[in-house]
C-alpha cells in the first residue's frame, strides 16, 4: 500500500501548490482577478474529487487482486456476497450453471476490479464519506471514522454541479473563503490517509478470508 500513499502524497502536493496559486493572484494586482480566482476556487475543488475518487479506485483496485487469487471456499461472508452478486446476479440465467460448476470446482475468481465494474458499479461520481463507508462496509472493511469524511459531501456536490453543468467555473465555489477550501484540503487529506490506512490492515491481516472471522 505504500505505493498508493506515494501517490496520494504527491496529489496532496498538487493540491498545496494550487492553493498557493490561488493565494497569490488574491492578493496580486492581475486584472480581473477575482474572476480567476474564482474559478481557480472550482478548479481546486475538482481536484480534491478527482483525489478521492482515484485513491478509492486504486484501493479497491488493491482489494480486488488479492481476492483474485482465492476460491470462493476460502471467503469471509462479505466477499462471498459479493462472488454471489456478481457472478449470479449480474450476468445472464444461461451462464448460472456454469458458474455454480466453476464455484464448487474452485476453477473461477472474482475477477480485477476493471472486469467486475463491467458488471457491478462500485461509484461514479458519488462519492463521499457516507458512500465510501457503504462500499467499505459491503467488502467487510472498518469504516472511515475521521471527522473529516462529512466534509466530503461538499467536496461531491460542488464537484458534480460542475461536472453536470449547473454552475459555472466562476460561480461553483466562488463563495468558498480560503478557510472553507483549507478546511476541504486537509479533511480530504485525513479521510483518505484513513481510508488507506484501514484497507492496509484488511489486506494485512487477511480480514477477507474466512479464517479471519
Amino acid at each position: 500500500m505504500s505505493d498508493i500513499q506515494h501517490n496520494l502524497d504527491e496529489r496532496k502536493s498538487e493540491a498545496d501548490q494550487m492553493f498557493e496559486i490561488i493565494s497569490y493572484i488574491q492578493d496580486s494586482d492581475i486584472e480581473n482577478s477575482i474572476t480567476k480566482v474564482a474559478m481557480l476556487r472550482s478548479a481546486f475543488v475538482l481536484l480534491l474529487y478527482n483525489m478521492v475518487e482515484s485513491t478509492a479506485f486504486l484501493v479497491f483496485e488493491r482489494i480486488h487482486e488479492r481476492i483474485a487469487l482465492e476460491n470462493y471456499g476460502s471467503l469471509g461472508n462479505e466477499m462471498r456476497k459479493i462472488w454471489v452478486d456478481y457472478f449470479f446476479s449480474n450476468h445472464k440465467p444461461s451462464v448460472h450453471h456454469t458458474h455454480m460448476e466453476g464455484t464448487l470446482t474452485q476453477t473461477i475468481k472474482l475477477p480485477l476490479l476493471e472486469d467486475f465494474s463491467k458488471k457491478i458499479k462500485l461509484f461514479s461520481g458519488n462519492l463521499d464519506g457516507l458512500k465510501l463507508n457503504e462500499l467499505l462496509k459491503r467488502y467487510g472493511v472498518q469504516l472511515l471514522t475521521d471527522p473529516g469524511r462529512e466534509k466530503l459531501v461538499i467536496v461531491k456536490n460542488r464537484r458534480n454541479s460542475l461536472a453536470h453543468g449547473e454552475d459555472m467555473f466562476k460561480e461553483a465555489c466562488r463563495d468558498l473563503s480560503d478557510r472553507d477550501l483549507a478546511e476541504l484540503r486537509d479533511s480530504t487529506f485525513s479521510s483518505l490517509d484513513n481510508l488507506i490506512s484501514n484497507v492496509e490492515i484488511f489486506l494485512n491481516q487477511r480480514l477477507y478470508l474466512a479464517a479471519a472471522n
